[in-house]
């Protein structure tokens, strides 16, 4: 009786398995608890159908097989379809031929007078074999030991020659996808020099061809907080929670504040962590709920939201808002401090027009065009001068400031419109203001995978050798 409960927990757990670094033991509690008590509810209802435990278990697995599997099925015969159908009939065309399957096994099993002992003992034993498997990965995953992302082979200095008193505040600010200057002028038609001189006459260097040594959020944050360092493969959600940079900062006493994006990319050790989680305006909004509803027979539900959801227009808005709205109690607290903020914008949704009024719902995922996007970055460039001014003002030792977007500005998915060759998606913005050093003793081109070198070693006192820019 108990391996169609035991196989409801399935699902949840396999997402997790290939998941194991990207989602939390709350997520898998959550999903496992509702997993169960649908699992409970149904088990009820079988008992106005049929007769017998043995019944009502096979007739509660065979129900639990279709319902978490119609989204994989889904996806398998979508691309059959007609074009241009809508979605509910999309769903509803899908569903007759295993919809109709699942319904005539339902009878059957209802109406057959044979015993199911035999069907009941096999299914037991091929539930615990999957379960068990799945635990075995999980723990062979969690317990995999990572190699150290610091630096070894590097010739680090022999410490810190900085007086305590003396360590600079140091904020990175990741706008994301925010373009390099010569993509904004030659791809999108746009002039950043005002951007650029406002940043300059302030001390910023302002690097002219920066190249990150990815293209993918994930990965370009994991390799600028673990010295350029990162390898691909690795895993860049687990190098990031043992980010090289973050540890040595917290051993010189640095406090570590983190304004997050997204749950996977938290920083370790946070002293104070502002995140604004999209899940409280829906549940699709966090990437595992969403993943396994869209498994599911309840598929329709995300493909819904995905489809309509031109309401959370103010909680996008917020998302952005809300960092500019705390930092500056952030700035004025006592250092040294480390401040890592990654803005998710002018990364769509375009929610924002110049002056940071909304915009209509019609053009916030629109990329084919622009403008919309250009709109938001200048948005997004005024509110960084307001925070670079006020970080200048409010700094009792000259601070260090890092400004470089994770990966440059990625264009329409759409092949006939505003498309940009995958080879500048690597070019990125790289600013920096480093007192002490001349802007002029700075590569032209220096990437962000070397921006950490050059703060460690021009302004804590310790020698981290430069990398080959790419």
């Amino acid at each position: 009786m108990l391996y169609p409960f035991l196989f409801s927990l399935y699902p949840v757990l396999f997402l997790y398995a290939r998941n194991v670094r990207e989602a939390a033991w709350e997520q898998v509690l959550a999903a496992g608890t509702v997993s169960l008590a649908i699992a409970a509810a149904l088990w009820l209802l079988s008992g106005l159908v049929v007769a017998g435990r043995g019944k009502r278990a096979l007739l509660l697995f065979v129900f639990l097989l279709f319902f978490h599997s119609y989204g994989i099925l889904f996806d398998l015969f979508k691309g059959l379809l007609p074009e241009g159908l809508g979605l509910v009939p999309s769903h509803l065309l899908v569903f007759i031929l295993p919809g109709g399957i699942w319904l005539v096994l339902l009878v059957r099993i209802a109406r057959s007078r044979r015993g199911v002992e035999a069907a009941g003992r096999l299914l037991r034993v091929a539930v615990l074999f999957l379960l068990i498997w799945t635990a075995v990965r999980i723990l062979y995953i969690r317990l995999q030991p990572y190699p150290d992302p610091g630096l070894a082979g590097q010739q680090e200095g022999s410490g810190i020659r900085v007086p305590r008193a003396a360590l600079p505040d140091i904020y990175c600010i990741i706008p994301d996808e925010y373009p390099s200057p010569e993509t904004l002028r030659d791809r999108l038609g746009h002039d950043p020099a005002g951007f650029v001189a406002s940043l300059r006459r302030r001390g910023f260097f302002v690097a002219e061809k920066s190249r990150s040594r990815f293209a993918w959020t994930e990965f370009a944050i994991a390799d600028l907080l673990n010295f350029g360092q990162f390898k691909q493969g690795d895993d860049p959600f687990l190098a990031v929670r043992r980010s090289a940079v973050v540890s040595a900062l917290d051993r010189l006493g640095y406090r570590i504040v983190d304004f997050a994006s997204i749950r996977q990319l938290v920083l370790p050790g946070t002293d104070r962590r502002f995140f604004y989680d999209m899940v409280h305006a829906s549940v699709f909004f966090d990437d595992f709920y969403r993943a396994l509803f869209e498994r599911s027979l309840l598929r329709i539900l995300p493909d819904l939201w995905k489809d309509r959801a031109t309401d959370l227009i103010p909680y996008y808005r917020q998302r952005v808002l809300q960092v500019f709205a705390e930092l500056p109690g952030v700035i004025g607290e006592k250092g040294p401090k480390f401040v890592f903020v990654h803005l998710f914008s002018p990364h769509e949704p375009f929610v924002f027009d110049r002056r940071g009024g909304p915009v209509g719902p019609d053009r916030i995922w629109e990329r084919s065009d622009p403008r919309y996007y250009l709109e938001q970055c200048a948005y997004v460039q005024n509110r960084i001068l307001e925070t670079v001014d006020r970080i200048l003002a409010n700094s009792a030792v000259p601070p260090v400031i890092l400004l470089q977007s994770d990966h440059g500005y990625r264009g329409s998915r759409r092949p006939d419109r505003n498309r940009i060759p995958y080879g500048e998606w690597f070019s990125v913005f790289n600013a920096l203001y480093l007192p002490g050093i001349s802007t002029h003793a700075i590569g032209r081109n220096l990437s962000p995978a070397n921006n950490f070198r050059l703060v460690f070693t021009h302004a804590l006192g310790t020698e981290y050798p430069l990398l080959p820019d790419p």
